[in-house]
């Protein structure tokens, strides 16, 4: 940076007569009133001569630098060019002189004296200034160089050399001022010099993992001495692949908090990313981003579910087998699926890989490929989804020799009939779980002997609240809408010939495979279970803007159950019922689970001020009291409207500042 600074008047006498080097240094440090301050000995892009020298005024009043002489020294000092008499070099000003003038020249501006004896040696540089005759020593006014190479600047680039902001040392340029337009030259002729800059560092990158894809968003970038105008360029760089970064935003010159880079077809792995400034300083972050492979995109339709099992065959135990039954309309990619006995324990998982199920079909998958032991003292079978989700479940006690577990309409029976790969068969059968002798209420046996008919189911009395709906996905971020119910009844109860009924009039009745096992047997929920009825298996569609209601009916067409939401359904939450009853949006859903709902400290509910008041000394007592009947009168409404739209519509703003624990199940 040029800066002016107080002109020390008088070298010293004793340092004219000592060496040329003494006299440079001591020179330098005793700032002259003018300076060489730059120097284009390398010419520029569009000729090696168009070379020039700048001269600046650091004091603050003009200097008559008319008659003053420039020497060059190659290996003996040599008068260059005179500068024409009563020429004045004004205060902070600058003087270029220049081998051409601007027509053929990157300068954009016009050199203030033109002399084509202007020659800067790229070897050998040593120019000095005189004020008047350069063979009398007492005239030096200045020196640049030491009849060795230059101290700065650069051929190869054409960059100017500048003088730092002390007088002594020197840099390269790292900017161009009044230089042509699109010339790449860095130079600063008649114009302060550029700030001597230091190398950037990158401490850190954030995010420093990104799934591959289309576009890679980078939040920050730590690190020091970044230019912030113009900006930096910012690559990725692997190899010899190469991605630059745009719209670079730099907060300072520590803190970039924006850069954006198309990672289209990108490699996978560790990726490298590099900064460099304006003036070619470079910073390297090795291994800072990893670009990772995209997840599988896993099929999650509902309409899978476990239909038979076979724990103790007559044969050998290899012939166990598990079987699934795809009752949708669709072929489902099981990919990324599970089977597994005791979730986080037992056998390891069995994981499909690369296999399907066809529509309205069966899969079997053998103990020798599934290497799940199912246990003849008891066990169960879960079927789970890639998310984590688990879509059917079956537990049973005692294995029968040489019979299968299979799911009929009446529920979960052992047959002597294993059918793998086809519809099931009921012989010999006797139910999966038997009606224990001590159940205070005889529980449904559901089998050959005792179906339960539509009209007997239409004679059990119900009350409102046995069952709840519990749980709400009207807009998922990903998989089926669902509807969650809770058993609170204390008691198994048959889910058959129930309805729900939605905001339209329309009603829908639950029937086998409408529900998402959490279930045991079919439409059987048992006390506190939950069962998850989802969209493309019942066909309800719940509303995602405009509000929606739900009904639940019992077999008799009795009210068990209402919940309504009246405005939009957020993407990907959840409408969950709480303890208290109330209702609220919560993020992410929690099917199959308890809804676990936290109020923030901050969001305690608002009591009501109390109303404090003091009479009047004297005067104007009716107008006092009406005044106070007023104000008592619009606070009592206020709290009302508040009750009144938790009670009816359940959806306070109170309610809306809930969230909820992350459930894992």
């Amino acid at each position: 940076m040029k800066r002016a600074v107080k002109f020390v008047a008088g070298l010293a006498i004793g340092a004219l007569l000592v060496s040329p080097w003494l006299v440079t240094r001591t020179s330098a440090q005793n700032t002259p009133n003018v300076i060489i301050n730059e120097l284009a000995w390398a010419g520029s892009s569009m000729s090696t001569q168009d070379e020039w020298i700048e001269l600046y005024n650091p004091t603050a009043e003009a200097v008559d630098i008319g008659n003053w002489e420039i020497t060059k020294n190659t290996g003996e000092e040599k008068l260059m060019v005179t500068i024409p008499d009563a020429t004045s070099l004004e205060a902070g000003g600058y003087f270029v002189i220049a081998n051409f003038g601007a027509e053929n020249s990157v300068l954009a501006i016009e050199p203030d004296l033109v002399n084509s004896s202007i020659t800067l040696s790229n070897t050998s540089l040593e120019i000095k200034l005189y004020s008047g005759d350069f063979s009398n020593p007492n005239n030096l006014v200045d020196v640049a160089g030491d009849g060795k190479t230059p101290p700065a600047g650069d051929n190869a680039l054409k960059t100017s050399m500048e003088r730092d902001a002390d007088f002594v040392s020197w840099h390269d340029a790292v900017a161009a001022v009044n230089l042509d337009e699109g010339i790449l030259d860095l130079a600063t002729p008649a114009a302060n010099n550029s700030e001597l800059t230091y190398p950037p560092t990158i401490a850190s990158v954030v995010p420093n993992e990104i799934e591959a894809g289309e576009i890679f968003e980078v939040e920050e970038i730590v690190g020091t001495n970044f230019s912030i105008d113009p900006v930096p360029e910012i690559k990725l760089i692997r190899d010899s692949a190469t991605r630059v970064g745009v719209e670079v935003n730099v907060v300072s010159d520590s803190l970039i908090d924006y850069v954006k880079f198309d990672i289209a077809g990108a490699q996978t792995g560790e990726w490298d990313i590099q900064l460099t400034n304006p003036d070619g300083k470079i910073a390297v972050l090795p291994s800072a981003i990893t670009i990772l492979e995209p997840p599988p995109e896993y099929d999650l339709t509902t309409t899978v579910r476990i239909n038979e099992i076979y724990p103790q065959p007559n044969t050998t135990s290899n012939d166990e087998y598990i079987e699934l039954y795809n009752f949708g309309d669709k072929t489902i990619n099981l990919s990324g699926w599970q089977l597994d006995d005791i979730v986080n324990g037992g056998s390891n998982p069995y994981i499909f890989e690369n296999k399907t199920i066809g529509a309205k079909s069966f899969l079997i998958i053998y103990k020798p490929d599934s290497k799940i032991t199912l246990n003849d003292s008891g066990d169960s079978v879960h079927l789970i989804q890639p998310n984590d989700f688990i879509l059917d479940e079956l537990n049973y006690d005692k294995a029968q020799q040489g019979m299968t577990l299979a799911r009929f309409p009446e529920g979960w029976l052992w047959t002597k009939t294993p059918t793998p790969n086809g519809s099931n068969v009921l012989t010999e059968t006797q139910p999966a779980e038997p009606e224990p002798e001590d159940e205070p209420e005889p529980k449904l046996k559901l089998d050959e002997k005792d179906k339960i008919t539509n009209e007997k189911l239409n004679t059990i009395q119900f009350e409102a609240g046995d069952i709840v709906i519990c749980e709400l996905l009207p807009n998922p971020s990903e998989g089926d809408e669902f509807i969650e119910l809770h058993n609170l009844a204390g008691k198994d109860i048959n889910l058959s010939q129930w309805q729900l009924k939605d905001a339209s009039g329309k009603i829908y009745t639950i029937n086998d495979f409408q529900l998402a096992i959490q279930s045991v047997n079919n439409s059987i929920i048992r006390p506190d279970q939950y069962v998850i009825i989802v969209q493309s298996v019942s066909d309800i569609h719940l509303n995602n803007s405009g509000g929606e209601s739900l009904m639940l009916l019992d077999p008799s067409g009795n009210e068990i159950d209402f919940v309504n939401y009246p405005d939009k359904a957020p993407k990907g939450a959840a409408y969950v019922l709480m303890d208290d009853g109330g209702w609220t949006w919560a993020n992410p859903p929690t099917p199959g689970a308890p809804n676990i709902v936290v109020l923030e400290e901050e969001d305690e509910p608002i009591a009501a001020a109390p109303i404090l008041f003091e009479l009047p000394p004297s005067g104007l007592h009716n107008r006092a009291w009406w005044g106070i009947l007023l104000v008592s009168f619009a606070k009592a409404a206020i709290v009302f409207w508040v009750w009144r739209n938790k009670k009816i519509y359940e959806n306070s703003n109170y309610y809306h500042k809930f969230v909820r624990n992350a459930q894992t199940w």
